[in-house]
C-alpha cells in the first residue's frame, strides 16, 4: 500500500483514541492533497493490516467520516473522497493543530515559562530541533 501518511505507526498509548488518530490522518491526507475529490481510499482490510488494528476500527472511522460528508462509499467498489471535502479537512486540520498548540501553551504556563522561554521553545520546535517523545519506552 502506498504510504500517503496513513500507515505510519499509531500511538496506542495516547489519550487520543485510535479511531480518532486514523480519522485525523485521513483528514490530514485530504487536506494536503494526497487524496483529491473522488479519489479512492485504501480498503478497510488493507488499512487495518497496515495499521495493525481490527478492521472494525477502520469500518467505524469510515462510517464516521461518511456521516460527516468527508467520504462516500460505493457498494463493491470502495470508499472515496467526497467532492468539496478539501475545505472541511483543511479547517478540521487547523482546528486539531490549534487545540494541540493551546494544550502546549497551557502546559508552558503551568510550568511558569516566561515569554522568552516560550518563544525559544517555539523556534526550536518549529525548526525541527525537537523530536516528539517515544511513548513506547524503547528509548529508555
Amino acid at each position: 500500500m502506498e504510504n500517503l501518511g496513513l500507515t505510519e505507526p499509531l500511538d496506542f498509548e495516547s489519550d487520543v483514541p485510535v479511531s480518532t488518530q486514523i480519522g485525523n490522518r485521513i483528514k490530514f491526507a485530504i487536506a494536503r492533497g494526497a487524496y483529491g475529490p473522488n479519489a479512492q481510499l485504501p480498503s478497510v482490510r488493507g488499512l487495518a493490516r497496515a495499521l495493525v488494528v481490527n478492521p472494525n476500527t477502520v469500518i467505524k472511522v469510515f462510517r464516521d467520516l461518511e456521516l460527516e460528508g468527508t467520504i462516500y462509499s460505493q457498494a463493491g467498489k470502495g470508499v472515496f473522497v467526497s467532492p468539496g471535502s478539501l475545505r472541511r479537512c483543511r479547517r478540521d486540520r487547523a482546528a486539531i493543530v490549534e487545540e494541540k498548540l493551546a494544550e502546549a501553551v497551557a502546559l508552558a504556563r503551568r510550568a511558569e515559562l516566561d515569554e522568552r522561554e516560550l518563544d525559544e521553545l517555539w523556534e526550536r520546535v518549529k525548526s525541527g530541533g525537537v523530536e516528539p517523545p517515544n511513548k513506547s519506552g524503547r528509548d529508555r
